[in-house]
């Protein structure tokens, strides 16, 4: 009987430490980490060219000890990847890959956008089996998701719609065209996170962020913040915020690409509402109890 009772003390030890670390979790304690150094690649190195996008960039942490997890990124209208750079190597220096895509048109519509990132997953599981990349067999090619700005954001919800492997968005002042923003072309169950500028002039809220936010099904995860007194651009900054922006996103890509769910109640918990940073924070996340696998995390 020693065995059994040793076997269970010692599960229930390490539940008790894991959940002390969940109820440790804030968006504060995140905000404390050593930025990773990251590389690059482009096309000229050897990236799949896609004939559904113009361009690509890579941004990869070095000296990774598991699999990466990715995040592809596409601008919005008449805008180029150095718009979305700065969430790129961000996130690159967080931990996870981020892949920025140039469109074929600077006027290409969300749709198009859609199947743009839709083809850039397509090029990260070919760089993962590309034997002279320094990414090879490092990319964990189950756990991608896809984002942007404006109508990146808005093609990044049509991408969910359309491709449900996707494991989370990042919806960044999201736009779409009336025609397409309907219940139909949201109904998807790819958790999203929307941010959004509260006097954005370009999507105003009421019009796109606000409309993603509610016709994105109520059995889909989803969380929308919006900057106080940002604009169409504010949401183009991680460090927006003294870093809270940044520290969300983080948190939300945590949660369901490396399935961290210590991260959930830290996003329920609506502190953000009560600083200067955000005008509106709602989110329908239901937490289950931490696992009892060691909390996960990224520098």
């Amino acid at each position: 009987m020693k065995i059994p009772f040793i076997l269970l003390l010692s599960l229930f030890i390490h539940a008790t430490a894991s959940f002390s670390q969940c109820e440790s979790l804030t968006i504060e304690n995140i905000s404390n980490y050593t930025p990773l150094t990251f590389g690059s690649l482009k096309e000229s190195d050897g990236l799949r060219n896609g004939p559904d996008y113009a361009g690509a960039t890579l941004y990869f942490p070095l000296n990774a000890n598991s699999l990466l997890k990715s995040i592809v990124l596409v601008p919005g209208y008449r805008a180029t990847q150095t718009s979305i750079e700065g969430w790129a190597k961000y996130l690159a220096s967080r931990g996870f890959l981020c892949m920025t895509i140039g469109t074929n048109s600077i006027y290409d519509l969300p749709k198009v956008r859609a199947n743009a990132l839709i083809d850039a997953m397509v090029t990260l599981r070919q760089e993962n089996q590309r034997i002279a990349s320094p990414l090879y067999q490092k990319i964990d090619t189950n756990s991608i998701a896809v984002g942007g700005w404006s109508m990146g954001g808005g093609g990044a919800q049509l991408a969910a719609q359309i491709n449900p492997t996707i494991k989370a968005v990042l919806a960044i002042a999201p736009w779409l065209l009336e025609s397409t923003l309907t219940t139909s072309s949201l109904d998807h169950k790819v958790p999203v996170l929307i941010i959004s500028g509260q006097l954005d002039e370009v999507a105003p809220t009421n019009k796109h962020a606000d409309v993603h936010y509610n016709y994105t099904p109520t059995t889909t995860s989803k969380l929308l913040l919006e900057i106080a007194g940002g604009n169409h651009a504010t949401p183009l900054n991680p460090l927006t915020g003294n870093e809270d922006i940044g520290n969300i996103a983080i948190a939300w890509l945590q949660l369901f690409l490396e399935d961290s769910t210590c991260y959930c109640k830290m996003l329920k918990v609506q502190t953000l509402i009560q600083n200067s940073t955000t005008s509106k924070y709602i989110t329908n996340l239901h937490c289950s109890t931490p696992s009892k696998e060691k909390l996960k995390t990224r520098p």
